[in-house]
């Protein structure tokens, strides 16, 4: 379940049937809520609101929410941005990327994909940590999408190589104990040492040997770019 937040939402949707229903599932969960039915109307909200976190759909008239998107990341790289639209498309994808978005939803969106979309919104804005991640100068790692692209392509991971991505970039400051990396990768099963090794062999594979140390007898520690 979603908690209830102190956080205003900006909802942008150009069919008004769509508009309403989002917004009676919505507004329990914000201090406020402005609506917008297209990019235009929601970039004006935008910059007299400052709204905390942005819902909108791609494919509106007068102003997409794509260019939308653009327009606000221009000087604002930190608002968390969800995006919404009716088809699933790569190049959606890359672009919702490299705007820094939080979640991309395909159409019709359920209840449980979004309120997971606004808590991953609510943890950005209480840490501050960017959604999208250099690993390196070539692999960049999406933390809420649990996507690896190297060079603008999507690389496909097994749901354990990006739980290990995801602990070791979420805590890059210091060493992952062998201990939380077992509780958070295999949770319900035991971990082998072989195959803790094999795991960590595969991704260092895909984001460079060098990108992943080793501290022996204690855990991991993931080196990022920049």
């Amino acid at each position: 379940m979603l908690k209830k937040s102190k956080y205003t939402l900006l909802f942008v949707e150009d069919e008004a049937f769509i508009r309403k229903i989002a917004l009676s599932v919505l507004r329990p969960y914000f201090v406020e809520i402005f609506e917008a039915n297209d990019g235009v109307e929601a970039l004006e909200i935008y910059k007299n609101k400052r709204p905390d976190i942005i819902i909108t759909d791609i494919e509106m008239p007068n102003m997409d929410g794509l260019t939308l998107c653009k327009n606000i990341r221009k000087e604002d790289k930190k608002t968390p941005i969800i995006i919404t639209t009716a088809y699933t498309s790569t190049e959606y994808l890359l672009e919702a990327v490299s705007l820094q978005l939080i979640k991309y939803l395909v159409k019709p969106i359920e209840e449980e994909p979004l309120f997971e979309a606004l808590r991953a919104c609510y943890e950005q804005i209480e840490t501050q940590n960017p959604s999208v991640v250099n690993i390196n100068k070539e692999y960049k790692f999406d933390i809420f999408n649990h996507t690896l692209f190297h060079n603008n392509k999507i690389v496909p991971l097994t749901d354990s190589q990006h739980k290990l991505l995801t602990i070791l970039i979420k805590n890059h400051g210091r060493i992952v104990s062998y201990e939380e990396i077992e509780h958070f990768v295999w949770y319900d099963k035991v971990m082998s040492s072989n195959a803790l090794r094999s795991l960590i062999r595969d991704v260092r594979k895909l984001v460079g040997k060098e990108t992943i140390e080793n501290i022996s007898k204690f855990g991991y520690r993931i080196h990022l770019y920049g």
